[in-house]
């Protein structure tokens, strides 16, 4: 699959709009999901043939992106019903449904078998509640050899994620930045779109076993 024909599929799925700003939930846009997904399959192999976990799935853009791409078996999770009802849409839609499997449930409370071979996530950006998006990379970074995971931008967050990253056994091998769209979807939005810089870290894992801290 072409990356064009990735982002039109993706483009034609269902959005979740049921969004709570107490969790920061923040959809991923198609072209960014299918830039993420694509570069992570044909620079890095990490798709095709893999055992995929998308944390915090939403409607489900990245699981089913992953699945498109040929993933062997996607595992999306999270905490809002309604989105995986929307998500399990988009898996009919795109006939991935007997790739996809979703999980209604806590990020932090996820317990797997076995580990994943790749995570990909867009975590709450930890503003409204502090350390949110750190609650997703820790337990990403837990089940996972490869995380490929969103968090925004700057420098001082930049090298606070590179040390917490690294002093949980990670390994930041690539960081690219985006453009990230958020249309006016919660009360306190003034604008009907604002855009914001967010980094995209692809973390090699060294060590599964994350200490606490």
């Amino acid at each position: 699959m072409k990356l064009r024909d990735l982002e039109i599929a993706l483009q034609g799925t269902k959005r979740f709009s049921g969004h709570r700003a107490e969790i920061e939930s923040y959809p991923t846009p198609a072209p960014i999901a299918a830039t993420i997904l694509f570069s992570a399959q044909m620079d890095h192999d990490d798709i095709r043939s893999r055992l995929v976990c998308d944390l915090g799935c939403g409607d489900g853009i990245f699981a089913n992106g992953a699945a498109l791409l040929g993933a062997r078996a996607v595992i999306g999770i999270d905490i809002q019903s309604k989105a995986l009802k929307v998500a399990r849409e988009n898996s009919s839609l795109l006939g991935t449904e007997d790739i996809v499997d979703l999980i209604l449930g806590n990020v932090a409370s996820l317990h797997l078998t076995n580990a994943v071979d790749t995570v990909v996530s867009n975590p709450p950006f930890g503003v409204q509640r502090r350390g949110a998006d750190l609650v997703f990379l820790k337990k990403a970074m837990s089940i996972s050899r490869v995380v490929y995971s969103i968090h925004l931008a700057g420098e001082k967050n930049r090298r606070f994620l590179k040390d917490y990253i690294q002093r949980f056994g990670g390994k930041v091998t690539q960081l690219e930045t985006f453009d990230f769209p958020i249309s006016k979807i919660y009360d306190f939005h003034r604008k009907r779109k604002h855009i914001v810089n967010v980094d995209l870290y692809r973390i090699c894992v060294h060590e599964r076993e994350i200490k606490n801290g």
